[in-house]
């Protein structure tokens, strides 16, 4: 049996998109380059968060300085469930712009980077 030259030419096209394996959720970088917080995460908590919930003040029993503090939580719960977000109450009131109450909201950007933080397991 003969198949024709168009036949084989859009066989060879398509098989690439027929592959089983699964693409990579996240780039290679940020794989090899989990963000941390001290490097990544507590400059972005000091712009927007320690005014209420630092040294001067812990509003609501919450202290977001050290990783420890926010793993430890306020009055609330834990600010945080490593490796989701979601249950994450820290995440949610930013995400739903629900902090800070006044003043500047974090970037689209900060808000991403707080969210792959948690969902990594929230390295220090």
């Amino acid at each position: 049996m003969k198949f024709p030259a168009d036949l084989c030419i859009l066989f060879i096209l398509l098989m690439p998109s027929c592959s089983d394996q699964k693409p990579d959720a996240k780039p290679s970088s940020e794989k090899n380059n989990p963000l941390g917080f001290e490097q990544h995460i507590k400059s972005i908590m000091a712009k927007f968060c320690f005014e209420c919930h630092g040294a001067k003040k812990t509003e609501s029993g919450l202290d977001l300085r050290t990783i420890e503090s926010i793993f430890k939580g306020g009055e609330s719960g834990p600010a945080i469930v490593a490796g989701k977000p979601k249950e994450s109450l820290l995440f949610e009131l930013i995400h739903d712009e629900k902090m800070p109450p006044e003043g500047d909201m974090p970037t689209a950007e900060n808000i991403g980077k707080i969210r792959q933080w948690i969902a990594s397991g929230a390295p220090p």
